[in-house]
């Protein structure tokens, strides 16, 4: 009962972050930006009533599994829990590719810049705070907090939020195969059409934030932004360094690295992130 009722608060905390929060603020500058007054109004069901209307379901379908697990029916709460999964899991999966969409339309519009200026308010007002407290916190609290996150994104071959983690010594590694947001456009979705998420929306010049490297999606990018790049521009240093994986042979989309330092992270991740020294870590 407890980890039924744990799934539903998960996924909402997920849903006041990403759809009430980063959402709602990037279509608020998408409209200001592009100067369309019909848009507001265009974008009201999409933008906002559709995600609460899903949720809605979603909730009533939860309720039936926690009144199945309450009653003992386990054939009943194992189809409806699996039910709410896959209602989350489509408000996750389009609502990556609505943002995806988003940024790109901003991109072809006024080029590369405004993608990034546009996630930026969400740093500022979401992401920073969220984040504040992040060395406050022992490794493992960290590695648990990273790792509720995650789950609610239904990662993994089967959808289910399934990831690996590692103990490297100096940190803890999160080995995505693949991630639930990013890697689900890059890749697809296996339980529907299992087919990557058409876009024109990439980055054409090498930045710090996109690792050096071309032809990342623009929500991929947010994951350098906010835990990367605009981090160590405020503290120095990166708050949860990662590795985009492009090779498409590799099983894997993403790794997290979770250091047991605070304010710690290996050469090679600032590297990444064009803040450490290239030439040192060539010879390496």
């Amino acid at each position: 009962m407890a980890l039924a009722e744990y799934m539903a608060e998960e996924f909402a905390i997920l849903f006041e972050s990403v759809l009430n929060g980063w959402l709602r603020q990037l279509l608020e500058h998408t409209v200001g930006r592009m100067q369309v007054p019909e848009l507001e109004t265009v974008l009201r069901v999409p933008g906002k009533h559709v995600w609460e209307s899903f949720h809605a379901v979603g909730r009533k379908l939860h309720a039936e599994a926690v009144t199945a697990v309450a009653e003992g029916d386990v054939a009943q709460a194992g189809a409806a829990l699996d039910r709410t999964r896959l209602m989350f899991k489509t408000i996750n999966d389009e609502t990556v590719r609505f943002i995806q969409d988003l940024l790109t339309a901003l991109d072809e519009r006024e080029g590369e810049h405004t993608p990034i200026e546009a996630m930026r308010g969400a740093y500022e007002t979401i992401w920073r705070d969220r984040y504040r407290s992040w060395n406050d916190l022992t490794p493992e609290e960290k590695l648990q907090l990273s790792c509720e996150g995650m789950r609610t994104h239904f990662g993994g071959p089967l959808r289910d939020g399934a990831f690996e983690v590692f103990d490297d010594g100096d940190r803890y590694r999160m080995q995505f195969a693949v991630c639930g947001t990013g890697g689900m456009l890059r890749y697809g979705d296996p339980e529907t059409d299992g087919r990557p998420w058409p876009t024109t929306g990439v980055n054409r010049t090498p930045q710090p934030w996109s690792w050096g490297k071309v032809g990342v999606p623009w929500y991929c990018t947010h994951c350098s932004l906010f835990l990367e790049h605009w981090p160590a521009e405020d503290y120095g240093h990166p708050l949860r360094p990662l590795l985009y994986d492009d090779d498409e042979d590799s099983p894997l989309s993403t790794s997290w690295f979770i250091y047991k330092q605070p304010g710690f992270a290996r050469p090679e991740d600032l590297v990444r992130i064009g803040r450490g020294d290239t030439e040192r870590e060539d010879e390496r």
